[in-house]
């Protein structure tokens, strides 16, 4: 199976979600099996050799091929919501940047090693609010995976990290 194959089923749109951001969608990659499995399987290759207890899977996106990932290899889930009290019980806040704005990221507290999961790597904004907030609440982030890193951005993620593919 051949992650060239998958890396054709991606759209781009320009100017969107706001002028000058180019949008990459992953959606044709979902609704297409043998990608999605390609690409299932090209994950799963990159953290065969990581040990950790929990995909931390970042909202929204974050939570399709990660909920897969984390069934396939029998690792537990915890959530990162980017909309504000919707987790019950003790939760942790952090706000943090995007490549074209602001956000906030809040987790249930627990104890673990996680590997933090999302879609799309850019700045790294997000992925370092999710290891922030993850600290913030009693986990220990060792490691991160992406489907996809954008090659245009200057990089700066607070762990390891790996991604599927490079655009």
């Amino acid at each position: 199976m051949n992650i060239n194959y998958t890396k054709q089923q991606i759209k781009y749109y320009q100017n969107y979600p706001i002028k000058g951001v180019e949008y990459i969608d992953l959606n044709p990659i979902y609704k297409n099996p043998k990608a999605r499995n390609i690409l299932v399987e090209d994950c799963i290759r990159l953290i065969k050799n990581i040990e950790f207890d929990y995909f931390a899977l970042i909202e929204s996106r974050g939570f399709l091929i990660g909920s897969i990932l984390a069934d396939k290899l029998e690792k537990g889930i915890i959530l990162l919501r980017s909309k504000k009290n919707r987790l019950p019980g003790k939760i942790f806040t952090v706000k943090h940047k995007l490549e074209y704005g602001e956000a906030i990221m809040q987790v249930q507290e627990g104890t673990g090693k996680v590997l933090i999961f999302d879609d799309v790597l850019a700045t790294g904004g997000t992925a370092n609010g999710a290891f922030k907030v993850l600290n913030k609440a009693g986990y220990i982030p060792i490691f991160s995976l992406f489907l996809a890193e954008l090659s245009q951005f200057k990089t700066i993620c607070d762990t390891p990290h790996k991604s599927s593919m490079i655009l």
